[in-house]
């Protein structure tokens, strides 16, 4: 589980940021250039021309990109610019094990991102992990690893970079439980029936976060909150039934922590990811932004509510993943990625998406072994049992 007391002197002059096309890592580059923190090695997808764009802005020693292909074209595109170019695994991650940075930002998306978050924990450095999915398949393995490697990790997720702060210096055997906020995404309060005519545009609208399309659907059924419970009980050692959920529209609770004797602590702010970046950087201290104080009165008022689990049953298949144990979570992350692909592709509709991905966690074995080489053998195994359920579908 994480520390709790962060070295309290921890003040970084150069930063890593693997996955910086994306999301969180174009938000993290934005938010390194305001605190004045130079980027050293940078690492991205297949997207040369957008990549090639932020090399020119933040000119790090070193970058990466996923193939060769993707780097003969970014080299290209910077030509005499060009700083040392990596397309090779192995190399890659040895250049984020001994990178020259103080702070490896980690937001490459999805199950993709295990390799260098394993690789980020034997740095020794700060990792500051926005890539939930390599928590919630080999938590135990990251933190067996920083600690051999003086590492620590500090939660970029809004919801558990807000537990984290309310947790900070605490006891965590003073917790009763966590609660985690959830905006519901767009299609909150749907019956089923309305649900079967909703569109991939549809689910890409969500009412308060700008995100990726992966986690903006993921949103939409749940599951993105379902994988935030699995990180949570990794995170914090909190067991899954004392970690709660609760529907909350506007966005400002970004989760609470309930304590022994039933007070809470909650941590509010705007649905915006660069303030947990910004603590991910300085943690303990938190350093000054030039930002509008939030308006409560204009706010009026905050609303909670219950999830409706019989309608989104991917909350509850978190659950059950966590409960099964070994190797069944990173299968339900490797299950979702597929079916949340195929919806997007039109392969099948957003009331099919979670029936399969229920389905698929029903009939996954499950490993013990806790290493990377399981994790992936069973991600493998259920993206063939979901992709055999997506085409029986789309052959009816």
């Amino acid at each position: 589980m994480v520390n709790l007391r962060p070295n309290p002197y921890f003040c970084p002059s150069s930063a890593c940021v693997l996955g910086a096309t994306g999301s969180v890592g174009t938000q993290t580059l934005d938010v390194l250039v305001e605190m004045g923190i130079p980027v050293s090695f940078m690492l991205a997808g297949e997207n040369a021309e957008l990549f090639a764009s932020l090399v020119r802005r933040h000119r790090p020693k070193t970058v990466g990109m996923a193939t060769p292909e993707a780097a003969r074209e970014l080299k290209e595109l910077l030509g005499a610019q060009a700083p040392e170019i990596l397309s090779d695994p192995c190399e890659i991650l040895d250049a984020v094990r001994t990178a020259d940075a103080d702070i490896i930002f980690h937001s490459v998306a999805g199950l993709t991102g295990l390799p260098t978050a394993l690789a980020a924990a034997d740095s020794g450095k700060r990792v500051a992990m926005a890539n939930k999915e390599a928590v919630i398949a080999c938590g135990d393995l990251i933190f067996e690893r920083m600690a051999a490697s003086g590492g620590e990790l500090i939660p970029v997720d809004s919801e558990h970079s807000a537990i984290f702060r309310c947790l900070e210096g605490h006891d965590i055997r003073d917790v009763n439980r966590l609660l985690l906020t959830a905006s519901g995404g767009p299609f909150c309060g749907m019956t089923a029936e309305e649900l079967s005519r909703v569109t991939a545009a549809d689910a890409l609208a969500h009412p308060t976060w700008k995100m990726g399309k992966k986690i903006t659907v993921d949103s939409a059924t749940l599951m993105n909150k379902g994988f935030e419970i699995i990180e949570a009980v990794r995170l914090f050692g909190i067991p899954e039934d004392r970690v709660h959920v609760l529907i909350h529209r506007q966005s400002i609770v970004h989760s609470m922590v309930e304590w022994a004797d039933r007070t809470v602590y909650a941590e509010l702010g705007r649905p915006d990811m660069r303030d947990c970046i910004r603590y991910a950087a300085f943690a303990p201290r938190i350093p000054a932004a030039d930002l509008e104080p939030l308006d409560f009165a204009a706010l009026g008022s905050l609303t909670f509510a219950e999830p409706d689990t019989k309608t989104f049953p991917l909350l509850d298949a978190a659950r059950e993943a966590i409960r099964m144990g070994g190797t069944a979570p990173a299968g339900l992350i490797a299950a979702d990625e597929e079916a949340v692909g195929a919806f997007l592709s039109g392969e099948i509709g957003f009331t099919e998406l979670s029936p399969i991905v229920v389905e698929t966690l029903g009939k996954l074995d499950v490993y013990f072994d806790g290493n990377e080489e399981t994790a992936v053998r069973a991600s493998a195994e259920a993206r063939r049992i979901c992709r055999g359920l997506i085409d029986t579908i789309k052959r009816k």
